[in-house]
């Protein structure tokens, strides 16, 4: 996506690169989420993302692992994974054992037919990596993962600070009238 060549002078004191990498960016995430999920589904069906993801996080790795681990790595609240692993023993997908060191605590393993999800699931996830990246060479991909690498250090840095007073004002441009003209 771009911004509209007038851009800057619409809007004096902003970038109309740092515009259409943010545009840019969100646009690929949602359609690349998008087909990631039309492809899940066509695989798994039933199964939930979020209950999808759950199961690869045990399988990868590769032992059982306390709910709250689990919590951590997919950004959900104990409340959530206690419901989604309640979810997922009650289809025989995961099972609950006692912590062998400590008997207050449980871990999370998953089953054989959980497995038999996963294992096309994750086929299904490095399939569409592929397909989303072809035609980029390794190394415009190495660079890309670090440039994502910096934007994800800003947003996290930007998270734990205050939100700054907007410095950017926008200046009608008179002569572009007509909405469809102007850009994003």
């Amino acid at each position: 996506m771009r911004q509209a060549a007038h851009f800057e002078e619409e809007f004096p004191g902003a970038s109309r690169s740092a515009s259409e990498v943010l545009l840019n960016l969100a646009r690929t995430s949602s359609v690349t989420l998008a087909e990631l999920d039309r492809r899940h589904k066509e695989a798994i069906g039933r199964l939930s993302l979020s209950g999808w993801q759950a199961l690869a996080v045990i399988d990868g790795a590769g032992e059982p692992l306390p709910p709250t681990v689990i919590g951590e790595r997919l950004l959900l609240t104990s409340g959530s994974i206690t419901s989604l692993l309640d979810t997922l023993e009650r289809r025989g997908l995961v099972r609950r054992e006692p912590h062998p060191d400590d008997r207050r605590k449980l871990l999370v393993d998953i089953t054989d037919k959980a497995r038999t999800l996963v294992d096309p699931m994750l086929a299904q996830v490095h399939a569409t990596s592929m397909d989303v990246t072809a035609g980029i060479s390794e190394a415009d991909r190495e660079h890309l993962i670090q440039t994502l690498a910096k934007l994800r250090a800003n947003a996290e840095a930007m998270g734990a600070r205050p939100v700054p007073p907007v410095t950017v004002r926008r200046r009608p441009v008179h002569s572009l009238s007509r909405r469809g003209k102007r850009g994003t």
